[in-house]
């Protein structure tokens, strides 16, 4: 590993100064360059137009060197993760010979848990595109560069993904989908087909990113919670990247890729919905069909643990009652320690403590300090606050009311109370809100600021709002579109000289190195795009959309939502294996049927 990083910096620093002792082309302060400045017509072969331009603008170099060094990242973060977990043991070891301090954590285990999460790969990479811009031109350059990009999606994401995962709307959509499931007999599989299939073609009506989010929460507590094997765990995974892709397809705003180019190419949602929806429909369909197919040794297998799940949920909603048992145990509480004289013992006890650290605190000073200074007042009023601190630790249940600590309950997230109908009618306001000015940031950043307020004033019926994974995934976005953007250079001319199945074939190939919705929009900027060669492309960046996690911008939300059910982390070539099934179903059809 230290190898590959030693040799990719001496590249870019060998790169970056074999090209800075060229002179600078005119118009690089156009930065990066429009693709008409190359002036490269009179190329008809795609090798020579990408070696012209590299030898125009050799940046261009340099920047995709980054690019796909960040790419092989993305596929290594499964070996920091295992070198985050192998620090942190060591590290606990320590904990436990009383080497290090106990609440202290383990800086290298930290930083590997870092380069080992996905969603700050590219944002990493960032930096080092930063320093070769800078190098290579100035700090301004770079500086000017990012500040003219869009962030319009990335802050959408973190908008949709708040409103999409809250408590109200998850349990909208699984009322709407159990009416299908009941349908079906309430099994394990019918659960997994009724989201795989019915839950990603929401992704058309409340956007992909917020049916994601829907799709993969409900995945987590239907599925994933009841240990599945490996192959279930990333076929379903591979599945729901797949669906969603296509789940997005049958109107012309829900999807990024479609969003990119519905507008220049004049896709309207009823052109969308018989080109690609009811292939998309189909698709996903037969995908999940074979999958069940492929799958269903390992539905049998977890049929049992299935049954004692759902047995259990129905004792427990059926027979005990949250709030009741909260208030006997708040009695029992009292109760135990007035008959135990608990508390009375341990103040008691703990006064022990502060009389030897008085008494060594006598010992140590002379006697004209002790009666020319105020120690024992010192020394009583800090020992009283760490006791009451440690109190509110170790026993906060037998505390006075006024004294007892915040309590967090970490099991908030799992109730099972009813959430009211108005509340859930005001969430359903805001996520269509948000979705209808999908293109208008301040409009949908101001209604997010509502949701919040409002959020807070009904925090009872909520779940903790957690913005993290919405954050992450928004700068992941942003880290793709820093890059991806510089890599028009040589897709660009691709997308421009290859026929209709070529094209297809390509897009796919590209899409799993780069996000489809920035191949589309690299698309929109070729002139002369047949229709054709637009519907090969569009069907191939909606195909390959589920290869990789950076093939589609919802991707990266599923991610945070089920990457704690693996272990090891999510690995890159386990999960393109499970969706080349899915992708290849999907081209066929689209292929066929164009």
């Amino acid at each position: 590993m230290k190898k590959i990083v030693i040799v990719s910096f001496i590249l870019i620093i060998m790169t970056s100064t074999f090209a800075y002792a060229f002179d600078t082309n005119d118009e690089t302060n156009l930065f990066p360059r429009s693709q008409e400045s190359y002036n490269d017509d009179n190329y008809d072969n795609i090798w020579d137009i990408i070696k012209y331009r590299m030898r125009a603008e050799h940046f261009n170099v340099v920047g995709t060197l980054i690019f796909f060094m960040a790419i092989a990242h993305t596929m290594m973060t499964g070996v920091f993760k295992k070198i985050a977990h192998q620090a942190d043991e060591t590290y606990e070891d320590l904990k436990q010979k009383k080497l290090v301090d106990k609440n202290s954590k383990s800086v290298k285990g930290g930083l590997f848990h870092l380069l080992g999460e996905v969603e700050v790969v590219f944002g990493i990479w960032t930096i080092v595109l930063g320093l070769a811009i800078a190098f290579f031109y100035n700090w301004e350059t770079f500086t000017t560069y990012i500040n003219h990009l869009h962030y319009n999606e990335p802050l959408f994401i973190i908008v949709i993904m708040a409103i999409a995962s809250s408590r109200p709307i998850l349990r909208f959509f699984e009322k709407i989908m159990f009416m299908f499931v009941k349908l079906l007999g309430e099994t394990l599989e019918a659960w997994w087909a009724v989201i795989l299939i019915l839950g990603t073609l929401l992704g058309s009506f409340i956007t992909e990113p917020a049916a994601m989010t829907v799709c993969a929460y409900l995945l987590s507590e239907k599925v994933f919670s009841i240990n599945p094997s490996k192959k279930l765990q990333y076929a379903t995974l591979a599945l729901l990247f797949v669906n969603i892709s296509m789940g997005g397809s049958l109107t012309n705003f829900a999807s990024p890729p479609i969003l990119m180019v519905a507008e220049p190419w004049g896709w309207t949602t009823g052109y969308m919905f018989t080109t690609f929806g009811v292939k998309s429909i189909v698709t996903i369909s037969l995908s999940t069909l074979v999958y069940y197919f492929f799958l269903r040794n390992d539905f049998k297998s977890m049929s049992t643990e299935y049954s004692q799940y759902r047995f259990k949920k129905y004792v427990q909603n059926k027979f005990i009652s949250q709030k009741e048992l909260e208030d006997s145990f708040d009695e029992l509480a009292v109760l135990v320690s007035n008959n135990t004289n608990f508390y009375s013992e341990l103040d008691s006890y703990s006064m022990i403590l502060k009389d030897r650290i008085k008494e060594i605190a006598r010992i140590k000073l002379s006697m004209n300090e002790v009666a020319e200074l105020d120690i024992y007042n010192a020394i009583e009023e800090k020992y009283e606050h760490i006791k009451l601190r440690e109190f509110q630790r170790t026993v906060p249940g037998l505390l006075d009311a006024d004294l007892k600590p915040p309590y967090h309950d970490p099991h908030w997230d799992f109730r099972e109370d009813e959430v009211p109908r108005w509340i859930t009618l005001v969430h359903i306001g805001f996520l269509v809100w948000t979705i209808i000015n999908v293109h208008n940031t301040v409009l949908f950043l101001g209604g997010f600021l509502f949701f919040l307020g409002f959020f807070q004033v009904t925090s009872f019926y909520q779940n903790r709002l957690d913005l993290k994974p919405a954050l992450l995934v928004a700068f992941f976005l942003s880290g793709i579109i820093i890059h991806g953007t510089l890599q028009a250079w040589w897709i660009s001319p691709i997308l421009a000289n290859l026929p209709s199945l070529s094209i297809n074939i390509t897009a796919i190939a590209l899409t799993a190195f780069n996000d489809n919705a920035a191949l589309t929009y690299l698309a929109s900027l070729v002139p002369n795009f047949s229709e054709e060669l637009k519907y090969s492309l569009m069907a191939g960046a909606l195909a390959g959309g589920g290869l990789t996690i950076i093939a589609n911008s919802p991707n990266p939300v599923g991610v945070s939502i089920l990457k704690k059910h693996f272990k090891k982390g999510i690995s890159p070539i386990l999960l393109l294996k499970y969706a080349l099934v899915p992708t290849i179903i999907t081209t066929i059809i689209f292929y066929v049927f164009r």
